[in-house]
């Protein structure tokens, strides 16, 4: 391939804005593959990562391949493939020949580099894409590869059994997804909200029932049935020893969201005498994203989104939905 200039949205400041920059694309090597963008999630993270001039984010796209490297074999052009948060390892190192490749001690994880989803075009190392599987709308799957796979992560490596019982703490981005795989998963799921606002939505996300936290008791939760994996969606800080007293013995408790301060636990014992724990979990390597893909296609499961043309307005409006959790549930930049 030639090198070609293509325009990015490279953040300029911490408030959100963005603006276009055109850059240099040089020959592709051995394993890359240039995707022209078709969609791409705007998730919280991305926001998390704004205010550094130049950096170009976007950690869930999806895009046509329209070249590929003399080493690419199992994708070709025309080919339609999402990118996540991982966008290389080393592939020859215990954790990696493992499958375990998100663990890689020489991991190159979004946002570095600035070929991410907030463009026109993408470079990526194809061995780190995926095709998406046959009849997956791409607006409907970009934010599969970060949030999508997030939650499919916790299922997968928790080994929740499908007679188990899980709850999800908080509806939103991740939280509507969770429901959703959970009972695809076979488990009985419970969401877990501040109020009674999203209980309908909760519910028809595929919660089997749902609990409202404020109503949290010592009394209302003894009679409680308690849980076998509990997944916090949620960014900030928890009662940790209220969510503690929820989980059955030998319980987990699996931390998506981001603490806002130090996890503290005034009754350490239930940690101890019922084996209970705290297990954080991050999205998934390249196996794990390769069977959720087709797990969600298998179930049907689907985000909901608000649609954004892939462009400067559209990409400042959903960041601004997203940054004052306004967006139900994922907004999604959809080029024209």
């Amino acid at each position: 391939m030639k090198a070609t200039t293509i325009t990015q949205f490279a953040s300029t400041n911490e408030r959100g804005e963005f603006k276009s920059v055109s850059t240099k694309i040089t020959p592709l090597t051995h394993h890359d593959i240039l995707i022209k963008i078709l969609a791409c999630g705007v998730c919280h993270t991305d926001c998390m990562f704004m205010g550094r001039d130049g950096d170009v984010l976007g950690h869930e796209p999806v895009g046509k391949i329209v070249e590929k490297g003399s080493s690419v074999e199992r994708l070709d052009v025309g080919d339609i493939v999402g990118t996540s948060f991982l966008k290389s390892a080393c592939l020859d190192c215990r954790e990696c020949n493992s499958g375990q490749d998100i663990m890689c001690q020489h991991r190159i994880m979004f946002p570095e580099g600035n070929m991410n989803g907030f463009a026109e075009y993408q470079v990526c190392d194809s061995r780190f894409a995926y095709k998406l599987p046959v009849g997956m709308d791409p607006k409907y799957a970009a934010p599969l590869f970060c949030a999508g796979v997030t939650v499919f992560n916790a299922l997968y490596t928790s080994k929740i059994l499908p007679t188990g019982r899980v709850a999800v703490i908080g509806i939103g981005g991740l939280g509507h997804l969770a429901l959703q795989f959970c009972r695809a998963w076979g488990v009985h799921c419970t969401a877990i909200s501040r109020s009674l606002d999203k209980k309908e939505e909760a519910l028809s996300f595929g919660a089997h029932d749902f609990l409202a936290s404020k109503d949290f008791t010592p009394e209302y939760i003894e009679n409680l049935e308690k849980y076998d994996l509990i997944i916090n969606t949620v960014s900030g800080d928890l009662d940790w020893d209220v969510y503690l007293s929820l989980l059955n013995r030998s319980g987990m408790f699996y931390l998506l969201g981001v603490p806002g301060t130090s996890i503290e636990i005034k009754s350490p014992d239930a940690l101890i005498v019922d084996q209970k724990a705290i297990q954080g979990s991050i999205v998934g390597g390249r196996y794990v994203i390769e069977l959720m893909l087709e797990f969600a296609q298998r179930h049907h499961i689907m985000p909901k989104i608000e649609e954004y043309p892939l462009d400067l307005n559209g990409l400042h409006a959903a960041v601004e939905r997203c940054e004052k959790g306004q967006a139900r549930y994922r907004a999604v930049l959809v080029a024209k």
